[in-house]
C-alpha cells in the first residue's frame, strides 16, 4: 500500500451511502473518488513515475497545477462483466489526522490530506483506500440564492366537477 502526504485533495465523493455514476449514468459504475493535486511539479514527477498516475495540467487563476482523480469501486465485478451489487466493496475510509472518522461531506475543497491506496504491481491502476484528512476546510452547503421564500399565504382550489386530473 502506498501512502501519499500533505496532498490538496477536491470533490471527495466518499459517502459510504452515496457512491457516485460517472455523469449519473445508470449503466456506469459505483465509485467513490477523490481529486487529488499538487503545485509542485516534481511532485508531479514522482507520482507519474512512482505510480504510474496521469496527471492533467491545469493552469487557470490560481496558477499552474496538476491532478488526477482516485477512486474505488463500490462493488466487485460480476461475472460476464457490469457490476455485482450483492456483492459491496469496503467504503473508503475517512478520518480525522487523530484517527476520528468523519463525514466525507463536509470534506471541503481545498482540505489536507494523506492518500491511502493501493497500486497494482505493474502501476497500470491505483485503488483508493482511505483519506486522512490533516487540515480540514469544512464544507458547509449554502442556500440557493434563488431560493423560494416559504409563506402560509396560498390556497388550493378543488376541481368544481369533482375532476381528479385538472388536465
Amino acid at each position: 500500500m502506498a501512502i501519499l502526504k500533505n496532498v490538496e485533495i477536491h470533490w471527495v465523493k466518499c459517502n459510504p451511502e452515496q457512491p457516485q455514476r460517472f455523469q449519473n449514468k445508470a449503466d456506469a459504475p459505483a465509485k467513490w473518488s477523490v481529486q487529488i493535486r499538487t503545485s509542485d511539479k516534481a511532485t508531479k514527477n514522482e507520482w507519474e513515475k512512482e505510480y504510474g498516475m496521469s496527471m492533467k495540467v491545469v493552469d487557470d487563476d490560481d496558477g499552474i497545477y496538476y491532478k488526477t482523480s482516485l477512486s474505488r469501486y463500490a462493488f466487485s465485478a460480476a461475472k460476464g462483466g457490469g457490476e455485482d451489487d450483492s456483492r459491496p466493496n469496503k467504503p473508503v475510509n475517512v478520518i480525522l489526522a487523530n484517527g476520528e472518522a468523519i463525514d466525507p461531506d463536509t470534506v471541503g475543497n481545498g482540505s489536507i490530506a494523506n492518500i491511502s491506496m493501493f497500486v497494482k504491481d505493474d502501476k497500470s491502476a491505483r485503488t483508493l483506500k482511505g483519506i486522512q484528512v490533516t487540515k480540514l476546510i469544512k464544507f458547509e452547503p449554502r442556500a440557493d440564492e434563488d431560493e423560494f421564500e416559504l409563506t402560509d399565504d396560498f390556497e388550493i382550489i378543488e376541481d368544481a366537477e369533482g375532476n381528479d386530473d385538472p388536465y
